[in-house]
């Protein structure tokens, strides 16, 4: 019996102490053809992704709708990007409220054209703008690429059937600050 546990233990002790083989290590071309495999699988076309959709939905690209943009219109050949990046002061009180910008209906550019050529002015853009906010008044920073300070541009906003000036409280370099007192569709004309 002796003879059959020493056996055993031996054995064991066999099993134990084997070599133990470790797998080889793979080859740099073997890692960077499994790491494109890994970067080259199937996307969503950006249209179909949830953004996508959801700046289709308001006639924008994706980069307008995530930078609350309007870069291009119908019926303007040359547009100045006009967008909105919060920080709004609603009735004289600072507030983290975006106000945002929307693509009008092409009849508002129509109309803008036109009352600009009546002016004497170039429409720069015309936007949509909307809020989830009530105010009396509302000192709205409008981001507008390459305006520069001291230019002659004059806000309009569109009230039953006519263009009505918006007081236009600062131009300096890309920004047109306005002091908006209700929300609806603004034309940008430069004199």
């Amino acid at each position: 019996m002796l003879k059959k546990v020493f056996a055993l233990v031996l054995a064991g002790a066999m099993v134990v102490s084997m070599p133990v083989m470790a797998a080889t290590s793979p080859t740099a071309s073997a890692v960077a053809s499994q790491a494109v495999v890994a970067t080259t699988t199937p996307t969503l076309p950006m249209s179909e992704t949830p953004i996508g959709i959801a700046a289709a939905e308001e006639g924008k690209t994706v980069g307008e709708y995530m930078n609350n943009a309007i870069t291009k219109l119908p019926g303007l050949d040359k547009v100045t990007p006009i967008a909105q990046g919060g920080h709004v002061i609603i009735n004289g009180a600072p507030s983290n409220q975006t106000f945002s910008v929307l693509k009008p209906y092409y009849a508002y550019v129509t109309f803008a054209k036109t009352f600009a050529n009546s002016i004497g002015g170039k429409v720069l853009n015309v936007a949509t703008i909307k809020a989830s906010v009530s105010f009396n008044t509302a000192t709205v920073n409008f981001y507008a690429k390459g305006v520069k300070a001291g230019q002659n541009i004059k806000v309009y906003q569109y009230v039953n059937g006519s263009w009505v000036e918006v007081e236009v409280a600062e131009i300096r370099d890309d920004h047109v600050v306005v002091n908006m007192k209700s929300l609806g569709t603004l034309a940008f004309i430069q004199l």
